[in-house]
């Protein structure tokens, strides 16, 4: 069916990509990097880990404006918490589009505004910020991604001793753990307005 030319159909969209995505005691594959660029990756055609069509920009001649970003964490079993506390201080974003920085803040800095919320007797129930639609990094100034240009979420880890010792690095030490670790997810959510034909 052809597009009708010169209309475009506008919607809230988000667009996520997915750092890591492992299960209990199973090692990530790959493994989580240093530096790794999200919105870039393998992940395409896997609903589970991002809902991109095309490596690193936007399919046609479609268009987003960021109104906010946000990133999911979701860890469960015995070192939820130091996963959630390591995340949250040496995890790093850069939202990066064309060859420009736009956006640069630590982890701690995207709250996710959603996941569960709750008391658990067994454990600790554990959110990155409140989970609620008012929890999120919302944007003083829009950032648009015009059609055919490229963009990436760049994924940063520095671990406070320099990786000297593996045991204060969450990267090393717990996400890339195949061994008495519990399920693992890091997940990058650019939110906002998407732009695309009509046909």
């Amino acid at each position: 069916m052809p597009k009708l030319e010169g209309v475009k159909e506008q919607r809230h969209q988000p667009f996520y990509d997915t750092l890591i995505r492992a299960g209990a005691n199973t090692a990530p594959k790959p493994a989580v990097a240093s530096q790794t660029r999200l919105f870039a990756s393998a992940n395409i055609g896997n609903l589970s880990l991002t809902n991109m069509k095309a490596a690193g920009v936007l399919s046609s001649d479609q268009t987003f404006v960021v109104l906010s970003m946000r990133a999911w964490l979701y860890f469960r079993g015995a070192s939820d918490g130091d996963m959630y506390a390591g995340c949250a201080s040496q995890l790093m974003w850069t939202l990066e589009i064309g060859d420009k920085p736009f956006f640069q803040a630590p982890c701690w800095y995207f709250g996710a505004g959603g996941g569960i919320a709750g008391a658990d007797p067994k454990g600790a129930n554990l959110n990155l910020g409140t989970p609620d639609h008012k929890g999120i990094l919302k944007l003083g100034q829009p950032i648009p991604i015009p059609a055919r240009q490229g963009f990436a979420a760049i994924a940063e880890f520095f671990p406070f001793d320099g990786g000297a010792n593996p045991a204060s690095d969450v990267r090393q030490n717990l996400l890339n753990a195949s061994n008495n670790i519990g399920d693992r997810e890091v997940q990058f959510i650019l939110d906002g307005l998407h732009s695309r034909d009509v046909l």
